[in-house]
C-alpha cells in the first residue's frame, strides 16, 4: 500500500516483543516496510526512545530489530489504534527477506547496499531521514447525541473532547 511517506507498506498483524529502559511488553505489528513499523500497544513509549525489538515471523525464527520510536499515540478514543511508529535503525536479514516477499522492490527504499553478510544487524546509515507529513489540522466530528457538527484541533483528540452544544463527549470515527 503506497502512502503519502513515499514508501511501500502493509499490515501485517505479528506478535511483538519491544523493550526500552529495562521494561520489556508485548504488542502487535501493522504497517511494515524496510525502514519502520507501527506498534500497537498501550504502554507506548516517548518520541526518540530507543527500543530493542523482537518479531515472531511466520514460518521463520524470531527478528531483532533496533529501532527509535517517532510518534506515540495514546488516546481513549476507540477509532485511533493505541501504539508507536518505530523507525528501524539496525535492521536484520531475516527481517529484510520477509518484506521483500510482500513488496518485491524493496530493496529501493533500501538503497543501493544490499543484505550483508553480518547476521546480526544492518544499519543504514545512507539513507536520508524523511520528515513526517502533518496531520490534518482539525477534524469535524458530529455529535451522536445531538447531531451537532464540532470542529475538534487533531492534536487534542486524545483529551475526550466534548460537545459544545450539548456537552457530551465526542468519539471520532474512522
Amino acid at each position: 500500500m503506497k502512502t503519502t511517506r513515499g514508501k511501500e507498506r502493509f499490515t501485517r498483524r505479528l506478535e511483538t516483543e519491544f523493550t526500552s529502559d529495562d521494561k520489556n511488553y508485548r504488542g502487535i505489528t501493522s504497517d511494515l516496510s524496510i525502514n519502520g513499523l507501527f506498534i500497537r500497544t498501550n504502554h507506548a513509549f516517548a518520541p526518540d526512545a530507543l527500543l530493542d525489538i523482537v518479531i515472531h515471523l511466520p514460518d521463520t525464527a524470531d527478528v531483532k530489530l533496533k529501532g527509535r520510536v517517532i510518534r506515540s499515540i495514546k488516546t481513549p478514543v476507540v477509532s485511533l489504534k493505541n501504539g508507536m511508529g518505530v523507525e528501524i535503525l539496525e535492521n536484520n536479514p531475516l527481517y529484510i527477506a520477509f518484506v521483500k516477499t510482500v513488496i518485491p522492490n524493496a530493496q529501493e527504499e533500501q538503497g543501493a547496499e544490499g543484505p550483508t553478510l553480518d547476521t546480526t544487524f544492518h544499519k543504514h546509515v545512507d539513507e536520508p531521514s524523511q520528515a513526517e507529513p502533518l496531520p490534518p489540522e482539525f477534524t469535524i466530528i458530529a455529535c451522536p447525541k445531538c447531531g451537532a457538527r464540532n470542529k475538534v484541533r487533531t492534536a487534542k483528540l486524545s483529551h475526550g473532547p466534548k460537545c459544545g452544544k450539548c456537552g457530551s463527549l465526542l468519539t471520532a470515527r474512522a
